[in-house]
């Protein structure tokens, strides 16, 4: 596939705020200060949770989207402005949102106003973004079809936007009108269903149907699993939302559409883990790499977390987990996913960036030669460990457990954004590194000169 897009000017910038926001939000986790064990709806909670929810796993997704959306269309990015305006709405609203959620909590220093103005910037931000995306993918005939998740997912994305900034004005009104207090009474799962289900799930898909086949070297024509993995999920979610919106503001009963429309997003998850164990069955490359791997474990996460909650809903308790759920989803399968795809990301853009123009005048190294596998997969599979027993941990209302785990998921976080400042970083004078099959033993004159290196310094070759 020829790809003419280049590398999006506001991508790493992207990916480098949305880190920072992972990090932060581990840290009020460990400290304590953002506690979900003690309920989801605490105002010192909701700050961990938007850092998660807007300034890690939506500014990723954006900023990678801005890189592969025309990628996968093989066509240029509508606007290359448009990507640092929505960043900086979407950033300056993250903060005033973080100063309402202060105020509600009892700070003297911040006002409750905070809240809707913050979240008029972060969905003018989200906006400017879909726009961009959207013109991107209108002239593309035919669309393919991992670009139609994603075009499904950002409209999700403004409604999650949308029902957010409905609750902000319940809190902010002095007498807020009797709809936005039933929307924020009865509103918090079409509120998670829209982000949750919608924008994260459906654009994950999307992008995975993309990257796995391309990293894997798997076959990626679309089949009927594929198609029917888009319409079920996304028909779904709609009946889903539509049958909760009507039952908060018109009270008829929804509970009929609300079990049609999770059954059927259940059904159309399944067949994208139909086509994704194919990818992986039917690959041609047979050595994995450590961004393959996490991938697998990470949706694997993803799965046990869907099963958690239909057998919670079953069995009534889905009030009781949806913390643990919810932890497990994000923290184990988006985010194991999202650092997962980084590490192979990161290096591959700076690759482009730095050596490709290098290609034809020279030896230049290859995309694994700016990584250390060995190195960081001790790091992934601690962070992926740590993420299901601190789920575990708030399951079983362990608060002290919990702050263990969570702090060695943010050293591992921190060790792993660490192979990532590495890999953005090169020596630009880099040669490839010798290649050897599996299993031939090294040259004699290799292995002596070797076996005469201090261990010092063979450590760092």
């Amino acid at each position: 596939m020829m790809i003419r897009s280049g590398v999006s000017r506001w991508t790493m910038l992207h990916f480098g705020l949305a880190v920072a926001a992972l990090l932060a939000a581990q840290v009020l986790f460990v400290l304590g200060y953002s506690d979900p064990v003690s309920g989801l709806r605490a105002p010192a909670t909701l700050i961990g949770v938007h850092l998660l929810t807007i300034g890690w796993l939506s500014l990723l997704m954006l900023g990678a989207l801005h890189q592969f959306v025309p990628v996968i269309t093989n066509t240029r990015l509508y606007s290359q402005r448009l990507p640092l305006y929505s960043l900086i709405s979407i950033v300056a609203g993250l903060a005033a949102m973080l100063a309402g959620f202060l105020a509600l909590g009892g700070s003297m220093h911040f006002t409750a106003a905070w809240l809707p103005i913050g979240g008029s910037l972060v969905l003018t931000g989200f906006v400017l973004a879909a726009i961009n995306l959207w013109a991107t993918l209108r002239g593309v005939r035919p669309l393919p079809l991992p670009a139609g998740f994603v075009a499904f997912g950002l409209g999700f994305l403004l409604l999650t936007g949308l029902i957010g900034l409905g609750f902000a004005l319940a809190f902010a009104l002095p007498r807020p009108p009797g709809w936005l207090l039933a929307l924020s009474a009865e509103g918090l799962s079409l509120h998670v269903a829209a982000g949750l289900g919608g924008w994260f799930t459906l654009t994950v898909m999307g992008v995975s149907y993309r990257l796995l086949s391309m990293f894997m070297l798997a076959p990626d024509e679309p089949h009927r699993s594929t198609y029917a993995a888009l319409i079920l999920t996304v028909t779904g979610l709609a009946v889903l939302i539509a049958a909760g919106m009507s039952g908060v503001w018109i009270g008829t009963a929804s509970g009929w559409g609300t079990s049609i429309g999770a059954a059927l997003a259940a059904l159309g998850a399944l067949f994208y883990f139909v086509d994704i164990v194919r990818f992986y069955r039917a690959r041609s490359r047979r050595h994995l790499e450590l961004n393959s791997v996490t991938a697998a474990a990470s949706l694997t996460l993803v799965a046990l977390a869907l099963v958690a909650g239909a057998l919670a809903a079953t069995l009534g308790t889905l009030d009781r987990d949806a913390a643990a759920i919810g932890y497990l989803f994000v923290f184990g399968g988006l985010t194991g996913l999202g650092l997962g795809q980084l590490y192979k990301v990161v290096p591959f853009l700076t690759w482009l960036e730095i050596f490709g123009p290098k290609l034809g005048k020279g030896p230049v190294p290859r995309v694994q030669d700016l990584v250390n596998e060995r190195r960081a997969a001790p790091w992934f599979a601690l962070y992926l460990v740590m993420a299901l027993l601190a789920a575990g941990s708030i399951a079983l209302g362990h608060a002290l457990a919990w702050r263990v785990t969570v702090a060695l998921q943010l050293a591992a976080t921190a060790l792993i954004v660490i192979e990532l400042w590495r890999a953005r970083h090169p020596d630009p004078n880099a040669r490839p590194a010798p290649v050897r099959p599996p299993g031939m033993p090294a040259p004699r004159s290799e292995s002596a000169a070797l076996a005469a290196t201090p261990s010092r310094q063979r450590s760092t070759t």
